[in-house]
């Protein structure tokens, strides 16, 4: 159970695999469980898979005074990156790809061997519709039942296609949801961080080739969301997937390839599409 231990939090995370480092960051409300048999795909193409728990979720520290900040979110990944061999890629899915985002901007970054970001239906440009989707997330982890979650939010976690032929899978994945007081404690802090987040300014300075792969199907994070920030970036590349939506890793296996071929090669897929 590897742990890296910074400023008095300890993080856990996974760790498997030989070759250059990937670290996969969770969206709201997840730890390292949200990516399932992701990390050994990454293992068998030859990657070393990093997948955190971040702090606030068992087993890594709880949060601080029980608020959710970005910056310290983003320094905890880079202290897991710098435990994997160079070069090593950051890749963050959703609220993941904000802490990601962030962590371009920190002077950690030059001591973590990260050089290549993947951005995973994640916006760093905030909209009106992104504030009260943020809101709406506050309300879900702060006023409904936590068996609730799952089919409240199943018609926004995936997209149409995959609801339609993959109906089956959908009620296994809704019935795993069952999230404890912990976890939605910690989903309330990180709702109401992000209705204050704003990645503009960092996407602009960004120092690393980014990967934005966005859903044609995700009604979370808008295509249009995604191709917003991948134009602020100076090295951004724009990859939108037909037939998929917001949990796009698990819905597409296009995905995962594009993200292998970015971490192997950072800046080198065809423009974007």
């Amino acid at each position: 159970m590897p742990t890296v231990d910074r400023a008095g939090r300890t993080i856990h995370f996974t760790r498997d695999g030989n070759g250059t480092g990937v670290v996969l960051v969770p969206g709201l409300g997840s730890g390292a469980r949200l990516f399932g048999t992701l990390p050994r795909r990454f293992v068998r193409a030859g990657f070393t898979c990093a997948a955190v728990d971040p702090v606030g979720l068992p087993p890594s520290s709880p949060l601080p005074a029980g608020t959710f900040d970005f910056a310290a979110a983003a320094a905890d990944v880079l202290a897991v990156a710098a435990t994997l061999p160079p070069p090593v890629t950051l890749v963050g899915t959703s609220l993941g790809g904000k802490v990601a985002l962030t962590a371009t901007g920190m002077a950690e970054l030059g001591n973590s061997g990260v050089a290549g970001l993947c951005l995973v239906c994640s916006s760093a440009v905030p909209t009106a519709r992104s504030q009260r989707i943020y809101r709406w997330f506050e309300l879900l982890a702060g006023a409904v039942a936590g068996e609730l979650l799952g089919e409240l939010t199943a018609p926004f976690l995936f997209g149409a296609t995959f609801l339609r032929e993959r109906a089956a899978l959908v009620d296994d994945i809704l019935r795993a949801m069952r999230p404890t007081a912990e976890s939605s404690r910690f989903m309330l802090a990180q709702a109401r961080a992000l209705q204050t987040f704003d990645g503009t300014a960092t996407a602009r300075r960004c120092p690393l080739p980014t990967l934005c792969l966005g859903g044609a199907e995700d009604t979370l994070t808008l295509p249009e969301e995604v191709a917003a920030t991948a134009a602020l970036l100076p090295d951004g590349r724009l990859l939108t997937i037909p037939g998929a939506g917001h949990s796009l890793l698990l819905e597409s296996t296009a995905a995962f390839d594009a993200i292998a071929a970015w971490a192997r090669d950072p800046g080198g897929l065809s423009a974007a599409r």
